[in-house]
């Protein structure tokens, strides 16, 4: 009751000077739009700094509070001279297998795959020839376009572009993309990527002799 009655006489007899002091506490309280200050700033709470740490050349910082290090220069993917990156196989074996998937698919015989982790083989449609007929004939620089993507490179290609078909395989094998590509011919496209970038897998087609 007190509180109001002082309030009510400081209304009545005109504005009363109150400390700078109080009023920046009343506000800093009372107004919920002002930002109210939790923690010190960063600037506060850091050291100060004692100077910048001088880079040498080919020295590349990894991150504060640790020591300095040479970047290392990645050594480029092995692969054919003369072929796309990353490429394993010749030339020769290339147009092998380019030939046998052309003979296979117009003779309308399923096309016999060795699978890498049995012993027995297994047959797949045309499309599968087809697929493996067209990484065959892109790698070796005969197509303008990749195999399911379409998309047009300066030939030899680079490893990223070799890779980035046959992760367009697994996207449509996984359903995640491509909706409109034959199951079998992205399954071939992706075989038949791995065993040309690799020294150890299965033909993705046997020979014709065999």
């Amino acid at each position: 009751m007190v509180c109001a009655m002082r309030t009510v006489e400081a209304w009545a007899t005109g504005p009363v000077s109150v400390p700078t002091a109080t009023v920046d506490t009343m506000a800093s309280n009372s107004d919920p739009w002002r930002p109210r200050q939790l923690h010190p700033s960063i600037e506060d709470a850091m050291p100060p700094a004692t100077g910048k740490p001088t880079i040498l050349p080919g020295v590349t910082p990894s991150w504060p509070g640790h020591e300095y290090g040479r970047t290392p220069i990645p050594a480029p993917a092995p692969s054919t001279p003369g072929l796309p990156g990353g490429v394993l196989r010749t030339r020769a074996e290339l147009e092998a297998l380019r030939d046998d998937a052309a003979r296979q698919f117009h003779a309308g015989e399923p096309a016999r795959v060795q699978l890498d982790e049995d012993e027995y083989e297994v047959r797949r449609p045309g499309t599968f020839a087809q697929g493996v007929w067209a990484v065959s004939a892109c790698l070796l620089g005969e197509l303008q376009s990749a195999p399911i993507s379409g998309e047009t490179h300066d030939y030899p290609y680079t490893v990223r572009q070799v890779g980035r078909e046959e992760i367009h395989g697994v996207d449509r094998l996984e359903g995640n993309d491509w909706p409109d590509i034959d199951r079998d011919y992205a399954l071939a496209v992706r075989d038949t990527v791995r065993w040309a970038t690799s020294a150890w897998k299965n033909r993705p087609v046997p020979p014709a002799a065999a």
